[in-house]
C-alpha cells in the first residue's frame, strides 16, 4: 500500500515537471508586455523622456511619457537597461514581471563627463588644467552663421567680438585678454587637427566645443597656443537604428537702433545759419523773406526750392539703403550604425540678405563622419567635409556706406534731368558696388587606433585640407553713368584669388595602467605639418558702358597689372604628457612639447614649452565623506610656458623693391635705376613666449544642484614679436620685425549654475559668468619707444588715434582733452591758444571753439599735449544663461555684455560738423550759440551751457581734432536670445509615425541696452586690419548687430 502511494506521487511529480518545463518553453518563445514609471530617486517625481531599451536588442526601444510611464514588449527573461541624462544607467531583470517601477538616481555629471584634451580625453574631475566647456546643443539653435558668434558670453575668460553685423563678417575672439600686437587669435582645433579658422564649420554639425585657457591646458599643443585652444568635435553616428533629422529654420531681421538725422527743412534752416545767408529763411524763420517796410513775409520760391528736392530726392538716406533682412537655415543628417560601424552623413544651406541692401552671406556645408571596427585590436575613423561660401560685401571701414547714409545731404536730387545719377549718393554706390567672394573648402582626415598591448594603444592621424577663394570688385569712374573724360576716367576692376593647403600628421603613443590606489596614463607622440599660401591679384581699367549691365566687362580691356607670391612653412613638434592619479584625490598633469618652426632662421627655430599642473579633490578625502552638502570640491594650480609664431612668413626676410633712381660716378654723375631695401629682415627673431599661472576651485553643492568655479590668472609675454619703429630717414617701408616686447594680463573669473526642479512639471537652470581683466605693457624693447596704430584721415582727424606705449593697454586711444567752450574773447585770451601780436578778431580761435588743456603747461597747445584717453578692451564680460521648462515647453532667456571699454566713435566727427553734411537731429539744441550780432545769427536761440562748439562752414580751429570726445563708453548688456520651444509628446509623434518633432521661436538681439550713441557698442577689429590688435575700437558707422526673429523646426524620423 505504501509502496503504490509513493509511485504515485513520483508520477505526479514528474508530470508536474514536464508540466512546467513545457510552459517554460512555451514561455520563452513569446514575449510580454512589461509596464512601469520611472521616478527620480531623490525627488520622486517622474522622468519624462528616459530610454527604455531591452539589453542586446537595439532595434527594441521606447522612451517615458511626460508622466514618466512606458510600455514595452519584451521577452520574459529579458533584462531593461534605462538611460536618462544626467542620471545613472540603471538595468532591471524582468524575470516574467509585467510591471517594473523603477527609480533612478541623479549621478554627479560633472565628475563623470569626459572633456576633449589635447591629443586625447580626460575625465573631468581628473582636469587640473582650465578647460570651458560648451556644449553643442547650447550652440545648435541659435540663428548665426559662425561658431563663435554662437559662443559669445558662454564661457568665462573669452570675450567675442563681431567685427561688423554684415552677414558673413569675421568675429575677434580673446582668451584671457590680449596677449600680442600681432594676431591674438587662438589655436583652432576641429577633430583633433589644426585649421585657420571655423567660420566655415555649421554650428549645427558641432557636439561638444572645449576652450584651453590656460598653459596646463594648452601646453601639449605648444607652437601658436599662446593665446588658448578652441577643440571642436563634430558630432558622429552612434549605434543603433537609422535617424534622419531635419533641422531647419527661416525669419527676418531689422536694425535694432536708428541714428535720427535732421530732415530737409532743418538741414536748410542750418544751411542759413552756418554760411550767415538768407536762401532758404529770414531771421530763422523758414520760408520767409524780409520786406522792405521790415516785416516778413511767406516766399514761394524759397519753398519751391525745398519741395523741388523733395519730390526728386530721398527723404531719409539710412531708410532707403535699408531693408529687412532673410535669414534661412535648411539641414538634414542622417545617422546609424551597428557595433562595427557607425555613420553620420549631413548637409546643409544657410543664407541671409543683410539689412543693408545687396549685402548677403550664403553657405553650403556637407559631411560624412564614419567610425569602424576593423578588428578586435584596430579602429578608424573618418571625415570628409566640402564648405562653400559666397559673399556680397558693401563699402565698409572708412568708406562706410552707412556712414555716408547717415552725414549724406538731404538738399540734393537723386537723378539729373538725363535720369542719371545726380551724385555719388549711398544709393549710387549700392548700385554700382560689385564685391564679391567665394571660397570652396575640401577637408579630409583620417585616424586609425590599434591596440598593441593591454596597456598601450598606438594612433595615426593624418589630415589634408584646401581652400580656394576668389574675390571680385569694382571701382566705378565718377559719373559711371555719363559722358566723362578720357582718357584719365577710367573704371578698375580687381580680382584676387588666393590659394591655401595644409596637411598634418600625427602618431602618439599612449600607456594607460591603473589598480586601486593608482592611475597613470603617458603620452608621447610626434606631430608634422606644411601649410603652402599662393595669391595672385590682377587690375584691368577701361571705359565703362553707359549700360549698366556691361559695366564689368568694358571696363577690363587695358592696363594689365598682376602680382602673387607663394607662402609655405613647415612644423615639426615631440610630444610628451604624464597624468597621474592617487586614490582618485591627488592628481599631477605635466605636459611639455618641442616645436620647431621654418619661419625663424636655423638657430632659433626650436622653442622648449613645459608644464605642469597639480589638482588636489578634498572632497573625496576621509573626512569630508560625511559632508553630504558638497558634491564635489577640488582645487587646481598650474604653470607653463607656450609659443606664438603668428607673424608674416617672410618677416625675417629683407625685401629689395626695383624702381628707385640712384647716381653713379663722380663730378657728372648718371642717374640709373635700380633697387633698395625697403623692408630689412632679422634672423636673430625667435618665438614669442607667454608664461602663465592659474589657480582654481571647482565646487559642487547639493548634489551639484549648485556648482561654481572661481580662477585667478596671471599671464606674461615676453619676446613679443613686432616692427619697433625706426626714425624716417633710414627710407623703409616697414621698421624690421624683432622681439623686444612684453606683455601681462591678469584676471579673475567666476561660472555658477543653478539647475533644480520644481514638481514633477516644472525644471530650471541658471548661470552666471562673469570676468575681470587687466592688460598692460611692460616693455617695448630698447628705449621703449611706443608703437601707433589707426591712422584716420576724416577732414580734422588727420592722425593717429590709438597707440601702445609701456604702462598702458595694448592699442589705447590718444589724443588732446577738451575742457569746455569759449563764451567770450576774454575767455580765448587767458587759454593756451591765445595768439599773441594778433586781435581779436584774427584769431583762430572764437568763442564758440573747443578749448583744449594745456597738459604740458607751455603754454601753447600743441602735438605734447596729447595723452592716454581710454582703453578699448574690456575690463569685465559676463553671460547669464536661463532655462526653465514646463512639460513640454523649454523657455530660454541669454543676456551677454561687457563693460570698462571705450570706443573711438568717428561718426561724431560728420554728425555734430555741420560743414561736412547732414548732422544729429537735436544738434541745434546742443551746439553753442552766442547770438553774435552781424552774422545773421542773433535771431537764433542762444546757448553758451553747450557741449558742442558752434557750428560753421568750415572748421579751421580744428575743433573736431581727435580729443576725448570722440570717446564714449562702450559698455553694455544685451537680451541675446529668447527661445520657445515645443516638443511634442509621444503619444501625438507615435500617431504621425516621427521620431521626434519640436517646433521653435527665437528673437535675437532683441533688446540692448547702452550709453553709446553709435549703431552698435560691439566694435571689434577695423576692417583690413585683422592681422592685429592695434586698431580696436575705433567705429567708422560699422555695420549693426540685426535684431531678427525666426521659425525652428526639428523632425526625426
Amino acid at each position: 500500500m505504501n509502496r503504490k502511494i509513493m509511485l504515485r506521487h513520483i508520477h505526479f511529480k514528474l508530470i508536474m515537471l514536464l508540466t512546467v518545463s513545457l510552459c517554460a518553453l512555451a514561455v520563452n518563445g513569446q514575449t510580454i508586455t512589461v509596464k512601469g514609471t520611472v521616478i527620480d530617486g531623490q525627488t520622486k517625481e517622474p522622468l519624462t523622456g528616459v530610454t527604455v531599451r531591452e539589453v542586446n536588442k537595439n532595434t527594441n526601444g521606447t522612451v517615458t511619457d511626460i508622466d514618466g510611464n512606458y510600455t514595452i514588449n519584451v521577452s520574459p527573461k529579458a533584462n531593461l537597461l534605462f538611460t536618462y541624462m544626467g542620471y545613472a544607467n540603471k538595468q532591471v531583470a524582468i524575470n516574467g514581471r509585467r510591471k517594473a517601477d523603477v527609480e533612478m538616481s541623479p549621478e554627479a555629471k560633472q565628475l563623470e563627463e569626459f572633456v576633449v584634451i589635447g591629443y586625447g580625453v580626460q575625465r573631468k574631475s581628473d582636469v587640473t588644467g582650465s578647460i570651458s566647456s560648451v556644449s553643442g546643443k547650447e550652440i545648435n539653435d541659435i540663428p548665426v552663421s559662425s561658431t563663435l558668434q554662437a559662443l559669445q558670453g558662454r564661457a568665462a575668460g573669452v570675450n567675442i567680438i563681431q567685427n561688423t553685423g554684415a552677414p558673413g563678417s569675421a568675429t575677434t575672439i580673446k582668451i584671457r585678454g590680449t596677449g600680442t600686437i600681432n594676431d591674438a587669435d587662438p589655436l583652432y582645433i576641429v577633430d583633433g587637427f589644426v585649421v585657420g579658422n571655423i567660420d566655415y564649420l555649421n554650428p549645427n554639425d558641432i557636439e561638444n566645443i572645449e576652450i584651453f585657457k590656460d598653459a596646463a591646458s594648452s601646453a601639449v599643443y605648444g607652437s601658436r597656443a599662446a593665446n588658448g585652444v578652441v577643440a571642436i568635435t563634430t558630432k558622429s553616428g552612434k549605434e543603433g537604428k537609422n535617424h534622419v533629422v531635419y533641422d531647419g529654420y527661416i525669419g527676418m531681421s531689422r536694425p535694432w537702433r536708428k541714428i535720427n538725422v535732421m530732415g530737409i527743412e532743418d538741414f536748410a534752416l542750418m544751411q542759413d545759419y552756418i554760411h550767415s545767408s538768407t536762401i532758404y529763411s529770414t531771421n530763422g524763420q523758414l520760408y520767409m523773406t524780409r520786406q522792405a517796410d521790415g516785416t516778413l513775409l511767406y516766399d514761394k520760391n524759397k519753398y519751391n526750392l525745398i519741395d523741388t528736392v523733395r519730390h526728386n530726392g530721398v527723404r531719409d538716406w539710412w531708410d532707403a539703403i535699408i531693408h529687412t533682412g532673410l535669414k534661412t537655415q535648411h539641414g538634414i543628417s542622417v545617422s546609424g550604425g551597428t557595433d562595427k560601424l557607425q555613420y553620420l552623413a549631413s548637409g546643409s544651406y544657410f543664407k541671409e540678405n543683410g539689412i543693408v541692401k545687396t549685402s548677403d552671406y550664403d553657405r553650403t556645408n556637407g559631411r560624412l563622419n564614419i567610425k569602424s571596427k576593423l578588428s578586435s585590436w584596430l579602429n578608424m575613423s573618418t571625415n570628409m567635409a566640402f564648405t562653400h561660401e559666397g559673399r556680397n560685401g558693401i563699402p565698409e571701414g572708412s568708406s562706410s556706406i552707412l556712414k555716408q547714409a547717415l552725414y549724406e545731404s538731404p538738399l540734393i536730387y537723386l537723378h539729373d534731368a538725363k535720369g542719371y545719377w545726380y551724385s555719388n549718393n549711398p544709393l549710387a554706390v549700392l548700385n554700382r558696388n560689385i564685391d564679391n567672394m567665394s571660397r570652396n573648402r575640401l577637408d579630409m582626415n583620417l585616424s586609425l587606433d590599434a591596440k598593441i598591448l593591454k596597456v598601450l594603444s598606438y594612433q595615426f592621424k593624418f589630415s589634408y585640407y584646401t581652400v580656394h577663394e576668389t574675390d571680385n570688385s569694382f571701382t566705378g569712374v565718377w559719373g559711371l553713368d555719363e559722358d566723362f573724360i578720357m582718357p584719365g576716367s577710367l573704371s578698375q576692376v580687381h580680382k584676387y584669388q588666393n590659394t591655401a593647403n595644409k596637411w598634418e600628421m600625427n602618431n602618439l603613443l599612449t600607456f594607460n595602467w591603473s589598480n586601486a590606489n593608482h592611475k597613470l596614463t603617458v603620452l608621447a607622440g610626434q606631430t608634422a605639418e606644411s601649410y603652402r599660401n599662393s595669391w595672385q591679384q590682377s587690375f584691368r581699367s577701361g571705359t565703362p558702358s553707359n549700360e549698366s549691365i556691361f559695366h564689368y566687362l568694358s571696363s577690363a580691356y587695358t592696363g594689365d597689372k598682376t602680382y602673387g607670391l607663394d607662402r609655405e612653412w613647415t612644423a615639426l613638434g615631440l610630444i610628451g604628457r604624464i597624468n597621474y592619479s592617487l586614490h582618485d584625490i591627488y592628481l599631477l598633469q605635466f605636459n611639455v612639447r618641442a616645436d620647431g618652426s621654418s619661419m625663424f632662421a636655423k638657430g632659433n627655430r626650436w622653442g622648449i614649452f613645459p608644464s605642469i599642473s597639480l589638482g588636489w579633490r578634498f572632497s573625496q578625502e576621509s573626512f569630508m565623506k560625511n559632508q553630504k552638502w558638497l558634491s564635489n570640491g577640488k582645487l587646481r594650480i598650474g604653470w607653463g610656458l607656450l609659443g606664438n609664431n603668428r607673424i608674416d612668413e617672410l618677416s625675417r626676410y629683407t625685401y629689395l623693391t626695383s624702381g628707385y633712381n640712384y647716381s653713379f660716378g663722380l663730378g657728372n654723375e648718371t642717374i640709373y635705376e635700380g633697387s633698395t631695401a625697403t623692408v630689412l629682415g632679422n634672423n636673430n627673431i625667435k618665438w614669442e613666449k607667454n608664461e602663465s599661472w592659474n589657480v582654481g576651485l571647482d565646487l559642487g553643492f547639493l548634489n551639484n544642484r549648485l556648482t561654481c568655479t572661481l580662477e585667478y590668472f596671471n599671464r606674461k609675454t615676453t619676446d613679443m614679436l613686432l616692427r619697433v619703429p625706426t626714425v624716417s630717414s633710414a627710407g623703409l617701408d616697414a621698421s624690421p620685425m624683432t622681439n623686444a616686447g612684453d606683455v601681462k594680463n591678469y584676471g579673475l573669473e567666476a561660472d555658477v549654475k543653478w539647475q533644480d526642479n520644481i514638481g514633477k512639471d516644472w525644471r530650471y537652470q541658471i548661470g552666471f559668468n562673469i570676468s575681470w581683466i587687466k592688460n598692460k605693457v611692460t616693455k617695448l624693447g630698447t628705449g621703449n619707444e611706443p608703437i601707433y596704430g589707426s591712422y584716420l584721415r576724416e577732414g580734422s582727424i588727420v592722425d593717429y588715434v590709438t597707440k601702445t606705449a609701456v604702462g598702458q593697454p595694448i592699442g589705447s586711444f590718444f589724443g588732446y582733452v577738451t575742457d569746455g567752450i569759449f563764451n567770450s574773447a576774454q575767455e580765448v585770451k587767458k587759454s593756451a591758444q591765445y595768439e599773441v601780436g594778433k586781435a581779436d578778431f584774427e584769431q583762430t580761435y572764437q568763442p564758440g571753439d573747443f578749448r583744449f588743456k594745456d597738459l604740458n603747461g607751455d603754454n601753447k597747445i600743441t602735438a605734447e599735449d596729447r595723452t592716454y584717453l581710454g582703453s578699448p578692451l574690456p575690463k569685465f564680460i559676463f553671460g547669464i544663461p536661463i532655462t526653465v521648462g514646463y512639460k513640454n515647453f523649454d523657455f530660454a532667456l541669454f543676456f551677454q555684455g561687457q563693460s570698462g571699454n571705450k570706443i573711438f566713435n568717428v561718426m561724431e566727427y560728420y554728425l555734430n560738423n555741420a560743414a561736412w553734411g547732414n548732422v544729429y537731429a537735436d544738434l541745434r539744441k546742443k551746439h553753442w550759440a552766442g547770438q553774435i550780432t552781424g552774422l545773421g545769427r542773433e535771431y537764433f536761440p542762444k546757448h553758451l551751457d553747450a557741449t558742442i562748439p558752434d557750428l560753421s562752414a568750415d572748421d579751421v580751429p580744428r575743433n573736431f581734432r581727435a580729443s576725448n570726445f570722440y570717446i564714449k563708453d562702450g559698455s553694455y548688456i544685451r537680451l541675446k536670445q529668447v527661445q520657445v520651444t515645443y516638443s511634442f509628446p509621444l503619444s501625438i509623434i507615435q500617431k504621425l509615425k516621427v521620431g521626434s518633432l519640436s517646433l521653435s521661436l527665437t528673437g535675437y538681439n532683441l533688446l540692448t541696452l547702452t550709453k553709446y550713441n553709435g549703431f552698435d557698442p560691439e566694435v571689434g577689429r577695423m576692417i583690413g586690419t585683422e592681422n592685429n590688435n592695434l586698431n580696436m575700437g575705433v567705429d567708422h558707422g560699422n555695420y549693426p548687430q540685426a535684431r531678427s526673429f525666426t521659425f525652428g523646426i526639428k523632425l526625426g524620423l
